[in-house]
């Protein structure tokens, strides 16, 4: 008997994978892995390489593929999840890359975002999009290549060029140049999209210098986006359902309806709040579009990003020799707050949803008697402390959420998730599951293919673990309240900016 199964493509900052969901009992098979090069060419600057983004895309889901042969499984559609705001510029007749990926981490495209805020740019942008006027979001980059790579800049006057984020590029070459497309979530990230009409705005497109030509088809988040080429797969597979990571990442968890939220704690911290079909605007934080598109309209979501979350642990492990071990026990210090050990992870900029203007982290309250555990469990402790900054900041938006679903490798770590259950005073949920964004890419494809029933998160939601408020302990508030009165004094007043 042969068994169907979904293919969720997960294209994220470091590596691609491709994970195999049974279609009945969402049983999954992680199929293949590559890890994806970053390079580094100037101080601030953070670039991929496109063909290598794709060889490697192509190369999982071969694995995938011959993987679901050889165990008797038939492949009924591919999904795909990816990094957001990443940029990348391509020929539209020779399907050939015309300058390295920008990455959604570097500052390459400040002096854009500077000349437009020169421009009070700024609340146009801000009003339209529900995003701000930053380096870190797709229209600055995009901008940025425009001006500054000569190709990138012919290839728009020839009406050759196309631009797109990770999941546009993809469909290209997996549908052999076939397909020009991206979904709402993702393009609510590129600063030229009109987040209350879900197009493609003219206006912004104008006002940005960006040729509304080169931008992708917009097609509904739970649809068909094309099939696969022969030549470039093998065979010819439906694509259906493509989501930014994020916002995969808050499907998979299940986070359907008005109040739900998630926090991820991966190489960057993300507190994402569904807001149904609110579309609030708070300063310090984003709105985008979750998912949707079709029948059923928009899904919106409100979101803060501390850049710097699982590297600062990560950062801290390779200077100090201290193994990274989320899974380790942590029993906090019985010092005043005053005492304690505080990490402020600015490496480039903190991110929301104070914005502190100052750059460069810090690590404050060593003591002669201080040891690698109390630098690690500070730099586990920031983790926390900007999850519950990005909630206090939502208003009432963060006042309807009753609990919160943790995912990313920081929320392994017991400590950090019974700290941030102190800190909101909401329990903390930690799935039995670890692929929130593949489960959640995979449920897009179900749903795209007509299915209403997820019997996988159904079995597995009643084996997460939860950790409920304490009530009686001080330790976690007071060290944030520390915490937030160091970060105002070593980075500067809070300089909000969306």
């Amino acid at each position: 008997m042969t068994n169907s199964v979904v293919l969720a493509l997960d294209c994220g900052s470091h590596a691609v994978r491709c994970l195999a969901f049974e279609t009945e009992t969402g049983q999954s098979t992680e199929c293949a892995s590559e890890d994806i090069p970053l390079s580094f060419p100037r101080p601030g600057w953070v670039e991929v390489d496109p063909e290598v983004v794709a060889s490697s895309a192509i190369r999982v889901v071969r694995s995938a593929l011959d993987w679901a042969a050889a165990t008797n499984h038939d492949v009924v559609a591919i999904s795909i999840a990816n990094m957001r705001e990443t940029a990348f510029a391509w020929s539209r007749s020779r399907q050939q890359p015309l300058h390295p990926g920008v990455m959604w981490m570097s500052q390459q495209s400040q002096p854009v975002v500077e000349r437009w805020r020169a421009a009070g740019l700024d609340p146009f942008i801000r009003e339209r999009t529900g995003l701000s006027n930053d380096a870190f979001f797709f229209g600055s980059k995009v901008a940025w290549l425009l001006e500054n790579v000569p190709r990138v800049a012919r290839a728009a006057e020839y009406g050759d060029l196309c631009v797109g984020t990770v999941d546009t590029w993809l469909l290209h070459r997996l549908t052999g140049g076939r397909e020009h497309r991206t979904d709402p979530s993702n393009a609510s990230r590129t600063q030229l999209m009109d987040i209350r009409t879900g197009a493609w705005s003219p206006e912004l497109c104008e006002a940005l210098g960006i040729p509304i030509g080169c931008l992708p088809q917009v097609t509904p988040s739970m649809s068909s986006f094309g099939v696969t080429h022969p030549a470039v797969c093998g065979q010819e597979i439906p694509l259906i359902g493509v989501i930014a990571d994020q916002q995969a990442s808050l499907l998979g968890h299940g986070c359907e309806t008005r109040g739900t939220a998630k926090a991820t704690f991966g190489t960057s911290g993300v507190l994402t709040v569904n807001t149904g079909s609110e579309v609030p605007l708070i300063d310090g934080l984003v709105t985008s579009i979750a998912w949707g598109g079709g029948p059923d309209g928009l899904i919106y979501e409100i979101e803060g990003s501390a850049f710097h979350s699982g590297y600062t642990v990560s950062w801290l492990s390779e200077r100090t020799g201290h193994p990274v071990r989320f899974d380790i026990e942590i029993d906090p210090p019985s010092v005043s707050p005053r005492d304690r050990v505080y990490v402020l992870p600015s490496f480039t900029v903190m991110g929301a949803p104070r914005w502190p203007q100052g750059r460069g982290a810090a690590i404050i309250g060593l003591a002669m008697d201080t040891t690698n555990s109390d630098i690690m469990r500070a730099g586990i402790e920031a983790m926390a402390f900007q999850a519950y900054d990005l909630l206090a900041a939502m208003g009432s938006a963060g006042d309807a959420v009753t609990e919160i679903n943790v995912d990313g490798g920081g929320a392994t770590n017991d400590f950090l998730c019974r700290l941030l259950a102190d800190l909101s005073g909401r329990e903390v949920v930690r799935p039995d599951i670890r692929e929130l964004t593949s489960v959640g890419a995979a449920k897009a494809a179900l749903r795209g293919l007509g299915r209403t029933i997820d019997p996988y998160w159904a079995q597995n939601r009643s084996a997460a673990e939860r950790f409920r408020p304490s009530g009686t302990s001080t330790y976690a508030r007071d060290g944030y309240h520390r915490w937030v009165e160091l970060v105002n004094a070593v980075l500067g007043d809070a300089a909000v900016h969306v």
